[in-house]
């Protein structure tokens, strides 16, 4: 009988086969090639920034100092602030207005987290 010829034995399908081995192969190569340039990207940002962090770190260092220090004058002038308008009801809207409440008003009531 007459067997049909099957594509697997045709030269055609070898030259197709080869030209998707090179295809995958260029395309693994490019990958590489394009996963290295990223790599090589980042490695270089990453030195750069740690550069910049070691140069900053002194300035970044004095300034949290310095924000520590001026901590407890800000703390006794909110105090203050609240005790004078504790004292002078007619100050108290200004005060609300910037979202001052009197917590430590005498009988004021103690805060309470909301209810779900």
């Amino acid at each position: 009988m007459n067997d049909p010829v099957s594509p697997t034995n045709s030269p055609d399908f070898a030259d197709q086969v080869l030209a998707l081995q090179r295809q995958v192969f260029l395309l693994l190569l490019a990958l590489v090639v394009v996963t290295a340039t990223l790599v090589a990207y980042l490695f270089y940002q990453s030195h750069l920034l740690n550069t910049e962090l070691t140069d900053t770190k002194p300035t970044a260092r004095q300034f949290i100092e310095e924000f520590n220090k001026n901590a407890l004058v800000i703390k006794n002038f909110d105090k203050q602030l609240s005790d004078y308008a504790l004292k002078h009801p007619s100050f108290q809207p200004v005060m609300r207005k910037y979202g001052w409440t009197p917590s430590n008003a005498p009988g004021a009531p103690a805060a309470t987290a909301p209810a779900p």
